[in-house]
């Protein structure tokens, strides 16, 4: 709980390969999954869920937005505890296999379509 009484996140992105990646408290989570995409805000009901590609956007308590990309896993919410247990987090991404590729090329697109006007 915040000083002003509102509820938040525990969440931590982790990987197989290096451990944790970030951890903090969080306003929102938003997590790619498989088959769409999952929000979290606090009082979410529980869920356990096969993750995607793409990138995880934190609202940090402090009003920042964090974002990292991930690759395979799953992730887990539990009483306001967000838990995002990756098989690849951001520069384990390397393109080396197909997967990687086209985690990249969409985060490209991504990118680029932001900046159009």
């Amino acid at each position: 709980m915040t000083m002003a009484g509102t509820r938040e996140l525990s969440a931590e992105v982790v990987s197989r390969r290096g451990g944790t990646a970030w951890q903090g408290s969080a306003r929102s989570v938003s997590v790619p999954l498989i088959d769409g995409e999952l929000g979290v805000l606090p009082g979410r009901q529980p869920v356990l869920a096969l993750l995607g590609r793409g990138g995880v956007r934190i609202e940090t308590v402090e009003g920042e937005s964090v974002t990292l990309e991930v690759a395979g896993g799953f992730c887990s919410v539990d009483q306001d505890v967000v838990t995002v247990a990756a098989d690849r987090v951001d520069s384990e991404i390397t393109g080396d296999d197909a997967s990687d590729i086209d985690l990249v090329s969409e985060h490209v697109v991504a990118t680029d379509s932001e900046n159009l006007d």
